[in-house]
C-alpha cells in the first residue's frame, strides 16, 4: 500500500513547524490532559519523533469543526494521538497531543 501524498505533505509541514518553534496551540477545556505540548509536559522534539515513526495507515484529516475550509489532521503513532491544522505554512494550530 501506497502512502497517500496528502499525507507526507502534512508530515513535512507539521515536522518543519515543530522544528522552527512556529506552532500554537488552540484554547480549549481540558488542556491539561489534552494537550500535552501546550502544558510542557512533553517537547516539540518528542511530538516531532512520533510523526516521523508514523506511517499513512495512522494519519486522518477532517473540516474543522467552525472553519470547513481548514482541514484537521490526526495522526495517531505509538499510542499517543496528534491533532493539529495549518494557519499558514509553517504555521500550525495543536488541538490534542495526548495517550
Amino acid at each position: 500500500m501506497s502512502i497517500p501524498s496528502k499525507y507526507k505533505e502534512v508530515k513535512r509541514t507539521v515536522i518543519a513547524a515543530l522544528r522552527s518553534g512556529q506552532f500554537q496551540h488552540e484554547a480549549r477545556s481540558g488542556i491539561n490532559v489534552k494537550n500535552l505540548l501546550a502544558t510542557g509536559r512533553v517537547t516539540a522534539e518528542f511530538v516531532e519523533v512520533l510523526v516521523a515513526r508514523s506511517n499513512g495507515t495512522q494519519y486522518s484529516s477532517s473540516p474543522h469543526h467552525s472553519v470547513a475550509s481548514i482541514d484537521v489532521h490526526v495522526i495517531e503513532s505509538g499510542g499517543w494521538y496528534v491533532k493539529f491544522y495549518f494557519v499558514s505554512d509553517p504555521d500550525t494550530v495543536f488541538i490534542s497531543v495526548h495517550q
